[in-house]
């Protein structure tokens, strides 16, 4: 039986919900459970030392994959993050980076373009995106691929932006089974991959 963790973020500056929060809660009302894992969820807090102590506390038992939610007001689609980088600047923070003695960046070899393309076929838009941004969503990344690795579990973790979702609109629920439908296909190729690593290791 896998264990994974997903998280998501609480609202932040003048957005009075997050996206991400939005389609977890709904997915975990929705989601039937699974044969193949069980999972753990939080949502984080939209701060860098709050958010590291948090995930500090999170990974004190082990995972073995880590996906995690953001939003971005940004996109129209859902992006499947390939790089983390070893920084952090917003307004608030002086530029600097997250891992003094760590690497420029981590890259995921998740077959990322496989799985925006299988979600595009059960008519859910995602695309690889290279670049997840220097604020928060970039720093969960990097310190859960550091994690991860630490562990010796590569390509254990990922990050998804969603796209904004405006409350009280006539699209909204349609916006947020969206994110829930993204969020189950997502899971099972993620299952999927965990099933075919451990037949590799074995």
């Amino acid at each position: 039986m896998h264990k994974i963790l997903i998280t998501a973020f609480e609202p932040f500056l003048h957005y009075p919900t997050n996206a991400s929060e939005q389609i977890l809660k709904h997915w975990l009302e929705d989601h039937p459970g699974s044969d193949r894992s069980t999972f753990q969820t939080a949502i984080l807090p939209v701060d860098f030392q709050q958010t590291e102590v948090r995930l500090l506390e999170i990974w004190q038992q082990p995972f073995d994959f880590a996906l995690h939610l953001g939003q971005s007001p940004k996109i129209e689609r859902f992006n499947l993050e390939m790089i983390a980088l070893n920084l952090k600047a917003d307004p608030n923070t002086t530029v600097d980076t997250l891992d003094h003695q760590g690497p420029v960046a981590f890259k995921t070899d998740l077959p990322l373009s496989t799985w925006c393309e299988d979600l595009s076929q059960v008519g859910t838009d995602a695309e690889v995106s290279f670049h997840a941004g220097t604020y928060l969503c970039n720093a969960t990344y990097f310190w859960s691929t550091r994690q991860m690795l630490t562990q010796q579990r590569a390509n254990r973790s990922l990050f998804v932006h969603v796209p904004l979702i405006e409350m009280q609109t006539p699209s909204t629920h349609d916006q947020i089974r969206s994110g829930s439908k993204m969020l189950s296909r997502l899971m099972r190729l993620i299952e999927d991959h965990l099933d075919a690593s451990h037949d590799a290791e074995s």
